[in-house]
């Protein structure tokens, strides 16, 4: 469910980590560029559509908080989007909201 008292994500994320998600064009080369090592609960791909729509579950997500796969997601975008800085941003704001522990 959509928490209103806070900014986007999408706009969390292009003010955080300077990554406009309008970049992504749903080609699913994020989704398949590393092993997911079994810490994933969603694809890189539903992440990004999770955050572009406003979706604050994605934020405890397993996927975001996967070691594995924040060190994997750099270069896992074909069109340049650093998906580190989007998983990053995306951790801090999780501890911003209070979701998680610091």
């Amino acid at each position: 469910m959509t928490d209103f008292r806070y900014p986007s994500l999408r706009a969390v994320v292009l003010s955080s980590a300077g990554q406009d998600l309008r970049r992504c064009s749903h080609c699913s080369f994020c989704s398949g560029s590393f092993d997911s090592n079994g810490d994933t609960d969603i694809t890189l791909e539903m992440l990004l559509q999770m955050v572009i729509m406003n979706d604050d579950e994605v934020l405890t997500s397993r996927t975001v908080w996967s070691d594995h796969v924040f060190e994997s997601a750099r270069h896992a975008c074909a069109n340049g989007l650093d998906m580190q800085a989007v998983l990053q941003a995306l951790r801090d704001e999780a501890r911003r909201r209070g979701l998680v522990a610091i």
